[in-house]
């Protein structure tokens, strides 16, 4: 009894603190692997399939990380911070950090780590009273690699490995209150400068079940595909404009027969994000975007800024800001991203 009591309070604190589009109502587990990484994408409508193609590229889309090379300084250092519970709980958040750099001329490869800290939490027994407090993380760690296969198309591969920690109070012969698992990702990008796009497509999170008590405790990872496109409206030695797309749809889908989550696409919880992106001198830019999703019960915008310091300091250092939504009825988070090329 007590430890279906602690499992139901952790359930109503995460319930709680994370009501975004990856958690209210989804089933999955792993879900720090389902918060969008970078504030630029972020403020962008949560979208990057075919944007990205610096070290967030690990988690939009590893295809992206094979046009790292082209770039003059081909060296990226990422990372981000989000609050996900403001108002709620101040001592919930995610962070996440990686690292790409060239590998030949034609590819790629990356790490990162992702942790997602959940704070404290108190337990109660069957009569309501506290039985004491316990902390809950999860964490991620991967790594990537991507290459060109024609100029113009970028393939990539990712692995990683999950763990979280739910309760230290729970005690189970068969893991009680942690759980692991791993994943695959895989995906491509294609440009295509006849219509001064790009094209991205990318699965992710492919693998095992999370299991914490016995496989019939076990959640999905959350698996998922996404389709995206980048357009480039306007171009100068001064100005850019940009839109951006992603379509996105969970590859795990209830199973009426077996009672549980199995492979398939679930076309009933898509989820859709657009985005605009304005630059002066490709240092200074504002973002505003679109975000809708059925987890969450989300129709509503995004938006944030940017600075890139290279052209005045020589240094490429870039600072972004994005506010989106958790959920419908919650205020929106932050999101702040630090990155450095060189």
């Amino acid at each position: 009894m007590r430890r279906i009591l602690v499992v139901t309070a952790l359930g109503a604190v995460l319930i709680m603190g994370f009501a975004g589009a990856a958690l209210a109502g989804s089933g999955a587990g792993a879900i720090n692997l389902s918060f969008p990484i970078g504030a630029r994408y972020n403020a962008l409508g949560e979208a990057g399939t075919a944007l990205s193609q610096d070290a967030t590229s690990m988690w939009w889309n590893p295809g992206g990380l094979a046009f790292l090379p082209q770039r003059e300084k081909d060296h990226d250092l990422h990372v981000m911070q989000s609050s996900l519970a403001e108002g709620l709980a101040d001592d919930i958040g995610l962070y996440w950090a990686g690292y790409a750099a060239p590998a030949g001329s034609q590819g790629a490869w990356g790490v990162y780590f992702n942790y997602l800290d959940m704070g404290n939490q108190q337990a109660t027994d069957e009569n309501g009273q506290p039985i004491g407090e316990f902390s809950s993380y999860m964490f991620a760690i991967g790594a990537n690699y991507g290459v060109r296969v024609h100029p113009k198309l970028g393939v990539g591969l990712g692995v990683k490995y999950f763990r979280d920690k739910l309760s230290d109070i729970i005690q189970d012969s068969a893991g009680g209150g942690s759980g692991d698992s791993f994943g695959v990702d895989l995906g491509l990008l294609w440009k295509v400068p006849a219509i001064r796009s790009n094209i991205g497509f990318a699965v992710a999170n492919l693998g095992p079940d999370i299991k914490h008590v016995d496989a019939d405790q076990s959640d999905p990872m959350p698996r998922k595909a996404s389709l995206g496109i980048a357009f480039s409206v306007y171009h100068s030695e001064y100005m850019g404009l940009l839109l951006v797309g992603d379509y996105l749809a969970p590859l795990y889908k209830w199973d009426d027969d077996k009672d549980d989550y199995g492979f398939g696409l679930d076309l009933d919880q898509e989820e859709f994000g657009y985005g605009v992106e304005w630059n002066y001198l490709r240092a200074l830019f504002v973002r505003f975007g679109y975000k809708s999703a059925s987890y969450g019960d989300i129709r509503d915008t995004t938006f944030g800024f940017g600075v890139d310091m290279d052209p005045w300091t020589g240094q490429a250092i870039t600072f972004d800001f994005a506010s989106v939504p958790q959920a419908r009825g919650l205020p929106k988070v932050t999101r702040l991203s630090f990155g450095y090329r060189f």
